[in-house]
């Protein structure tokens, strides 16, 4: 967004803004909204789900509006926030999974509680405001502004996540990321695992390797991973095991060569379903490693960019002392961890324990119990 841009937006949204404050405030109303993608997934499905069962007797409002770059799409996503603004200032609750431009133009009114939730697990890659290198502007003057609560995944993960969403850590709340409550549902898990074989009969007594990198990147300038090549990787791996893809849900799906893998999983499907039935999974700087963490199987890190990537946006955790799995910098290193069998690393145990100490298969109730409370039988 340029300087010229977000002055136009901003300006139209805060004039808005204050007419919409003038009208009742709905105490029944609750929000969930998200611009990466046109559906609600992660953190805000769960917690949605939570809220439907515990708090049906409220009225849901769900925007997911994903955020475009090209001229038609930036006049079409302006249009979509006039309607998320109303509903800004005249809701009860508001919950949001990234950065979100009505929230950050101008205070939101006393009555509406504004909660972010991100949309990873813990962190990885820095974000927000804590990153390396800060936002270029206009983002780094009113990214993530106004938010009354963050919700993070552990205490440990406090202090980063107020430095990152420019909130007192004191309104930082340790409830846990409800995404993770998946990973404690066991039929569920088994249900996911058993879909996954199903669709794809080839996995019938074989291992599933999934490869699932982040992207690089922000913005209109987000490309895919690069450097593992997948076809010599496929080579080097034995018949029992299949080689799957499954690239970023906020990349264009032709930015990966399909070149080699076996499968190729749609984008658009939810990562933590496929992780269900996967046996070893390669990544990078995916926070899906922290959750990988809850079910200890084998893990490596293919990371050849590793120093550029510790230089901008940074890194939460040192991967050379802090991380579990094996470290991986060029494509047969990930070939011989997988075939001999070497996933050393750090302990899993402490791992979970520092990063995930508030998930415990509860935190979407939790979520909604802290911020809603429970319907009372009449």
């Amino acid at each position: 967004m340029t300087r010229l841009e977000y002055r136009l937006a901003a300006g139209v949204l805060r004039v808005l803004g204050a007419l919409f404050r003038l009208l009742p405030h709905d105490p029944r109303r609750v929000v969930l909204a998200s611009p990466r993608l046109p559906w609600l997934d992660g953190n805000l499905a769960h917690i949605y789900a939570a809220m439907q069962a515990l708090r049906p007797d409220l009225r849901y409002a769900v925007l997911a509006e994903p955020y475009a770059y090209d001229f038609r799409g930036k006049v079409a996503y302006l249009l979509r926030l006039v309607r998320a603004m109303y509903h800004l200032q005249t809701a009860r609750l508001v919950v949001v999974d990234n950065a979100y431009l009505p929230i950050h133009v101008a205070p939101h009114r006393r009555s509406t509680t504004v909660v972010q939730v991100w949309h990873g697990v813990a962190g990885i890659k820095r974000v927000g405001l804590d990153t390396t290198r800060p936002p270029d502007e206009p983002e780094r003057t009113f990214l993530h502004r106004y938010y009354d609560h963050v919700v993070c995944s552990s205490e440990s993960w406090r202090p980063a996540y107020s430095r990152a969403f420019r909130t007192p850590v004191e309104r930082v709340l340790a409830l846990g990321a409800a995404r993770t409550d998946f990973f404690f549902d066991t039929p569920a898990m088994a249900a996911a695992a058993a879909a996954v074989r199903t669709a794809h009969p080839q996995l019938e007594g074989r291992r599933l390797v999934l490869y699932a990198p982040t992207f690089r990147g922000r913005g209109p300038a987000k490309r895919a991973a690069a450097g593992l090549d997948a076809a010599r990787l496929r080579a080097a791996l034995p018949v029992d095991v299949v080689l799957a893809l499954k690239t970023h849900p906020n990349l264009d799906p032709t930015a990966t060569s399909h070149d080699g893998f076996d499968i190729v999983f749609e984008p658009a499907l939810e990562l933590n379903g496929i992780l269900a039935a996967t046996d070893i999974l390669i990544t990078d700087y995916s926070t899906s490693v922290i959750e990988w963490a809850l079910l200890k199987r084998p893990l490596v890190l293919f990371v050849p960019d590793l120093a550029e990537f510790e230089a901008n946006p940074g890194l939460y955790l040192d991967y050379r002392t802090e991380m579990i799995g094996a470290l991986a910098e060029t494509t047969d290193e990930v070939a011989s961890a997988i075939n001999e069998g070497r996933f050393g690393g750090v302990d899993v145990d402490p791992f979970v324990a520092r990063h995930l100490g508030a998930c415990d298969g509860h935190a979407s109730e939790r979520f909604v119990r802290h911020f809603l409370g429970e319907v009372v039988p009449s």
